[in-house]
């Protein structure tokens, strides 16, 4: 108890108020860069967070009119919805975080208090490794991704000039140069700036259940040692015993008061990240169903084609060939998860099932 107490640091007053302490400074910093947390200068961070939404909702609109352009090509139409869906998903969870930010103010300043007192043990130095890690590579990975592809259209070249992601059809971009440059560099712009929106906010809420499940597994260990004494048994009478029984009741007292502002912290922890998990929940299966339809149309598309060719009278071996391409053609081109499980509808209904029958046989353990 003595030496727990001498580990535990008070935070600085302005942490404290700003909701900004230690234990998620990293994640605090990336959504600074978001412009979602608030700078030491009030003016200038609602600007940038102006101009970054600003930009989003340009995006979106670029979409829609692409959309429109695309005169019932399901193709592009669906290339477009995907990327634009996950600016809309990025948008609605800053808006989210802006009208609920004093809840997430509230979570630093609560989980800073609880983390304060273990600070230096190995399972919350790990916990900080695992999310600074997790951080950093997601962030390298989807920026590499993004810095490979901008480019892309420039460096290809030619007659037929292409924007990043969003393409607007039918317009002869050689006659609108600056028109081009300006959409051009708000797809650039915006992909880059949502990024730390919507990974930054994900990892905020990963970083802290991280945190929150080394706090458990140092609560555990903690009521496991509660003994009497150290030696074995001991005598129970007289004062010594008595005063003994007392103080693992205080020590008791102290782990049930720990649980519950752990627990608390939880709650608060869910009310404020579960409608953003709703909404990129959504968006990504939204997502993942316009790809599987893309892949299974693009298929069927491929048996047509063959069949559609001048087959007639092209000689048997040709005839024979074709129809082994219409053949194969007719069997879904499938991505597995791990050479294991494809990623399909079925494959993901069957992974919905088996979850929530997993997650209702631990509830009936746990209340057994």
């Amino acid at each position: 108890m003595a030496a727990t107490r001498e580990r535990t640091k008070p935070l600085p007053e302005e942490d404290g108020q700003r909701g900004s302490g230690r234990t998620l400074a990293g994640q605090v910093l990336y959504l600074r860069v978001a412009g979602l947390w608030p700078q030491a200068r009030p003016a200038p961070h609602l600007l940038h967070a102006a101009l970054v939404q600003l930009g989003a909702a340009a995006y979106v609109a670029v979409g829609l009119v692409s959309v429109h352009t695309a005169r019932g090509d399901v193709d592009d139409i669906s290339h477009t919805l995907m990327h634009t869906l996950e600016i809309v998903a990025g948008t609605v969870k800053a808006g989210l975080f802006f009208g609920n930010r004093q809840s997430f103010y509230r979570l630093v300043r609560d989980l800073d208090l609880m983390v304060s007192e273990d600070w230096d043990r190995p399972e919350l130095e790990s916990a900080r490794c695992w999310a600074r890690r997790m951080t950093v590579s997601l962030t390298a990975y989807i920026y590499t991704l993004i810095l490979l592809w901008l480019p892309a259209p420039l460096l290809a070249g030619g007659d037929q000039k292409l924007l990043p992601v969003v393409q607007i059809h039918g317009v002869d971009w050689s006659l609108w140069p600056g028109a081009y440059a300006a959409l051009y560099a708000l797809q650039c712009a915006v992909l880059l700036t949502q990024v730390p929106i919507v990974v930054g906010l994900d990892c905020f809420f990963v970083a802290a259940m991280l945190h929150v499940g080394a706090l458990l597994q140092l609560l555990g260990q903690r009521i496991s040692g509660l003994r009497l004494s150290g030696d074995g048994a001991v005598d129970l009478a007289g004062d010594v015993g008595l005063k003994r029984q007392q103080m693992m009741y205080v020590e008791l007292r102290a782990c049930i008061r720990r649980h519950q502002k752990i627990t608390k912290f939880l709650h608060d922890l869910e009310a404020a990240m579960s409608t953003m998990v709703l909404v990129q929940f959504s968006i990504s299966m939204f997502c993942l169903c316009m790809d599987l339809y893309q892949q299974i149309q693009q298929g069927e598309a491929l048996s047509l084609a063959a069949y559609s060719s001048h087959w007639v009278g092209a000689g048997t071996s040709l005839q024979r060939a074709l129809s082994i391409v219409m053949a194969r053609a007719q069997k879904p081109l499938l991505i597995t998860a791990g050479h294991l499980y494809p990623v399909n509808t079925a494959a993901f209904v069957a992974l919905m099932k088996a979850s929530y029958s997993y997650y209702t046989l631990l509830r009936q353990l746990d209340s057994s």
